[in-house]
């Protein structure tokens, strides 16, 4: 490391230790000896000194600045460091190794180790870890980094995917902080104000977030181009693109970029503009639009799948009918064109609102039934996007209040019967739904079963306990209280109900698994010697681990097949000896869900309350310590009782 190189790092390691360094630590960070680090100090002051910075030095703190005002920018003045984020890199130089190799695939440049290690103010062991994160992300886009005889490592990929990749990082990044290549963006509020005029004209209205991907995948494709990094289509694709509206627009906009900029586009380059619209989310289809006659088909069969599986009917929800249509036709636009796309959204979709993300995954296997084609987990997510909005419209989801529907029996008359209902609509509003007012002869077994509850002036003996609320002709307070605690505060009841899910027989400890594969084949066999599950469930679970990993951080994972014909519901716990890697994931606890059909609308309430348990980490500490089913279940028990009270 040179003397150069260690300066940069001696100035930002004292910028993030304002509490002060001793020479020894630093001698021991950046592997020189005392002596050298009082010699870079000493010429690193020469520079300082100008800007009024001065290294203080005493034998409690060792190494400070007088002063931590205007740093940011003083050290990218003396070191030319492009990167606002200094005290970031010392620490985590993952996105500047990534931005360094992006930048390189512009001009095919190559970079060794030990020169991108010393960019990036990291040992060649430490880069070494960080590049397994960084071929992690590249996966997503089909691109790998691969040596390069003796002259390094670089990227490689598909055009289109090194663009897609680019742009997700310039939009994920502050333009202060973007690829170099790019530190010189004034043609953007030129390319947006071109973009904006041409959707205007020609009545495309995209979402605000896929417009402004739209302008920054044009602002690559003119760099692409500068370096000679052009788009190439096959005749089969560029014929589909040219019959398409967007093709029509995208050439309006390469003419307008040219009279704009004075910059002249390759003709390839209009279908990948083309198919850029193509792929973005519009607010609503023009009559123009090239829609996917396929797609209202599709969907049916999706939302029939998803009641015949989960008993949730959405047929009649006409928004999310229109929503994931028109999301349909993109995400399949997106496959047909090879688009990958990242959901920063993901895992919190997978935490927050697990069964919409499992209706996406039934929606995921039809699409494969149908279209023969394999559909990620981003995908998934945003498909899971448009169910969640569903269940908390329908009031299905965990964060919604279930409207409850009752039925007000009377006998004194319509009079007394709609001052009933009133009342009861005002204090409830929308938490109750009177579906029928009627006298108690009226009554019938299939007028009880269609509601949650039927409230009666009168003892109605055909009523079964559990639904019948008696009250007074003139709903006093006390009526209220009743009718509020039995419907809706059944805080007992509740509880009873998840923790029935579990027994001490399901409960193992102490296995030695080290793989994610072994502890799922165990929980499994064990449920099927119960009887709890057949060969089918079992390789639902499987399926549903393939398409997408069921570890939700903290240690522990929820795995459970995507659907289950299975009569019983209950939760199997395994925990570990150590830690195992599952997926991205370390993994020590493992709860195996497996609810009934016909209690789905517990599914997502269940998985909730496990997560949040277990994200307490007291609760999690106390489990791997005790190992104790008895003391897992009065701490669960515990825990519900606390978050329902």
């Amino acid at each position: 490391m040179n003397i150069i190189t260690r300066k940069k790092q001696i100035f930002y390691i004292l910028k993030q230790h304002t509490n002060g360094i001793t020479g020894e630590t630093f001698a021991d960070e950046l592997g020189v000896s005392s002596r050298t680090i009082r010699s870079d100090i000493k010429s690193l002051q020469e520079e300082l000194g100008k800007y009024g910075i001065e290294i203080k030095s005493s034998t409690t703190k060792g190494y400070y600045f007088n002063t931590y005002d205007n740093l940011e920018e003083v050290g990218r003045e003396i070191f030319d460091y492009n990167h606002a984020k200094a005290t970031d890199n010392v620490e985590n130089p993952l996105q500047d190794i990534l931005d360094i190799l992006l930048a390189n695939t512009f001009t095919d440049s190559t970079i060794t180790q030990t020169d991108l290690a010393d960019r990036v103010f990291v040992s060649i062991s430490t880069l070494k870890n960080y590049l397994k994160d960084v071929k992690k992300f590249l996966k997503a886009y089909n691109l790998k980094i691969i040596p390069y005889r003796s002259r390094g490592i670089k990227i490689v990929g598909e055009e289109s995917q090194l663009r897609a990749c680019i742009t997700s990082r310039l939009l994920n990044r502050h333009y202060k902080e973007c690829l170099k290549i790019f530190k010189n963006l004034q043609d953007m509020p030129i390319i947006e104000k071109n973009i904006e005029n041409m959707l205007r004209a020609k009545e495309i209205k995209l979402t605000d977030v896929s417009k402004d991907r739209l302008c920054m995948n044009i602002l690559v494709l003119i760099y692409r181009v500068k370096y000679e990094k052009i788009m190439c289509y096959p005749s089969s694709l560029a014929n589909e693109i040219e019959h398409t509206f967007e093709y029509y627009v995208a050439k309006k906009i390469i003419q307008s970029l040219y009279l704009a900029l004075n910059i002249d586009l390759p003709a390839s380059e209009a279908y990948y503009v083309a198919q850029c619209l193509l792929v973005s989310k519009k607010i609503k289809y023009t009559d123009t639009s090239n829609y996917n006659l396929n797609v209202q088909e599709v969907m049916e069969s999706i939302l029939f799948e998803i009641n015949k599986r989960l008993q949730i009917d959405l047929a009649e929800d006409h928004m999310l009918a229109e929503g994931l249509s028109m999301h349909l036709d993109i995400l399949l636009n997106r496959i047909s064109f090879q688009v990958s796309v990242e959901n920063e959204l993901l895992e919190s979709i997978k935490k927050e609102y697990p069964l919409a993300f499992q209706m996406g995954i039934i929606a995921s296997k039809i699409l494969n039934s149908v279209y023969k084609i394999k559909i990620s987990e981003n995908e998934i997510g945003y498909m899971a996007l448009h169910f969640g909005a569903s269940l908390t419209r329908n009031g299905i989801d965990e964060k919604t209040k279930t409207k409850k529907k009752i039925i007000i029996v009377c006998s004194a008359g319509l009079g007394i019967s709609v001052l009933l209902k009133a009342k009861i609509e005002k204090y409830f509003k929308q938490r109750l739904e009177v579906v029928k007012i009627l006298p108690g002869y009226e009554l019938n077994s299939t007028i009880v079963n269609s509601v949650d509850y039927v409230l009666s002036t009168v003892n109605v003996g055909t009523v079964p306990k559990e639904k019948f609320i008696k009250i007074n002709d003139f709903l006093r307070d006390e009526d209220l209280v009743v009718i509020d605690n039995m419907i809706f505060n059944s805080n007992s009841k509740d509880i009873a109900k998840i923790l029935e899910f579990f027994c001490a027989d399901n409960f193992y400890t102490d296995k030695d698994f080290t793989t994610k594969e072994e502890c799922i084949e165990f929980l499994a066999q064990e449920a099927m010697k119960k009887g709890f599950i057949n060969e089918k469930t079992k390789k639902a679970i499987y399926d549903r681990e393939e398409i997408s990993s069921t570890a939700i951080g903290d240690l522990t994972a929820i795995p459970h097949p995507i659907y289950s014909d299975s009569p019983h519901s209950f939760v199997s716990v395994l925990l570990l000896k150590e830690p195992i890697m599952w997926g991205e994931f370390p993994v020590q606890i493992v709860f195996l869900l497996n609810i009934e059909k016909s209690k789905v609308k517990l599914w997502e309430s269940i998985f909730m309350k496990l997560y949040n348990f277990i994200k307490e980490t007291p609760n999690l500490q106390k489990i791997l310590k005790k190992k104790s089913f008895n003391a897992f279940f009065n701490e669960f028990a515990k825990y519900l009782g606390k978050a329902n009270a």
